[in-house]
């Protein structure tokens, strides 16, 4: 076997091979870390939080996956977006939700925002406003964090309430009955009035009221009772018994006035007087140059006892012309009314001329 025989110059070689083998290899692993770095984050993206931007490379595309890899906490009501610029920059901003205190209906409503006007506010916390609510802030305003809202409840109710117009009573004189007798024309009824009011709330308080309306439904009526004005109830009656005032049981305005006898007397159907009037109850027989034909009495015994009425001088006989009577008062017909002249008989009485006739 032969001797293994080494050069010296050859070792050396050798050794410094293997050196320059070993910072290749360790260059090569440095090459290939670096150019894997290089290529993982190969993205640039500016995350801005509270107004605080900062620089992040990343080679993460989901927007959660970078704010995981920035170990960015986002909260349930932050708003987060996202603007790429190009391939290789985006943006990243968050907004931090504040609270905004609204106070409504006696209790405080919490509503989380990151922007928006009041209104905004107000809808998102799910408050319907009224016609008339009251919100003590513009609601076009910007909310802000330490925003406070005030929300006034004020609402109005219409009252309707009914109330009865009571009746009045009216008396009418009538001199064809005796004083202290009523007889009732008219049965009075009560009105209807409707009042309309207007009802202030306040948060449910009542605060105010406002009359509205004021409309009578139903006029009232008027209860309507005659009352006798006559001494005695007249025997002779008047068409319209209010035509003739009677105070005390006299005529209130006359012309003169005649005392005498007055007597009663009959006749028989279709019966004329000497004025040429038909005779019926109420014309009497006078001495016409003493009471004219045509005019108007009114006759009462002076006693009070007896009232035959109102009358119309139309008819004259010899005891009237020679003046044994002052008057004397036709009944009607002898057939149905012969009692009612005796009754009668004779009375002094006073003879009340109303208006002077003219002779017929």
């Amino acid at each position: 076997m032969k001797p293994q025989i080494v050069n010296s110059r050859m070792e050396q070689f050798l050794k410094k091979n293997k050196l320059i083998k070993a910072l290749l290899f360790v260059t090569s692993i440095l090459i290939v870390v670096m150019m894997s770095g290089s290529l993982y984050f190969r993205d640039r993206v500016y995350i801005t939080d509270n107004g605080v931007t900062k620089e992040l490379m990343t080679s993460e595309t989901d927007v959660n996956a970078i704010l995981a890899f920035g170990e960015y906490t986002v909260g349930q009501h932050d708003l987060v977006t996202y603007r790429a610029e190009n391939e290789n920059v985006a943006y990243i901003t968050i907004y931090r939700a504040f609270d905004v205190m609204i106070s409504v209906d006696g209790k405080n409503v919490t509503v989380p925002m990151v922007e928006g006007t009041v209104a905004d506010a107000i809808k998102k916390a799910g408050i319907t406003l009224g016609e008339y609510d009251i919100v003590d802030v513009d609601m076009n305003a910007e909310v802000s964090k330490g925003t406070a809202i005030g929300i006034t409840r004020v609402n109005y109710q219409l009252r309707a309430n009914t109330s009865e117009i009571p009746f009045e009573t009216v008396y009418v004189d009538n001199s064809n009955m005796a004083i202290g007798q009523e007889r009732v024309v008219t049965e009075g009824e009560n009105g209807v009035r409707t009042y309309v009011v207007k009802e202030k709330y306040v948060d449910g308080v009542l605060t105010g009221k406002e009359l509205t309306a004021n409309n009578v439904d139903k006029e009232p009526i008027a209860k309507v009772i005659e009352r006798g004005t006559a001494i005695k109830e007249p025997y002779s009656k008047m068409d319209d018994p209010q035509a003739l005032k009677l105070v005390n049981g006299v005529p209130e305005k006359y012309t003169r006035v005649l005392s005498g006898k007055a007597t009663a007397y009959t006749a028989g159907y279709n019966a004329h007087t000497a004025s040429g009037r038909k005779a019926e109850i109420g014309t009497v027989a006078v001495n016409p140059n003493v009471i004219p034909y045509g005019s108007e009495l009114y006759i009462v015994s002076q006693d009070g006892r007896k009232v035959y009425g109102y009358a119309i001088a139309a008819d004259t006989g010899i005891a009237l012309m020679d003046g044994r009577v002052m008057v004397d008062l036709y009944f009607g017909n002898k057939y149905d009314h012969y009692k009612d002249s005796c009754r009668w008989g004779a009375a002094y009485c006073d003879i009340y001329v109303l208006s002077e006739g003219s002779g017929y």
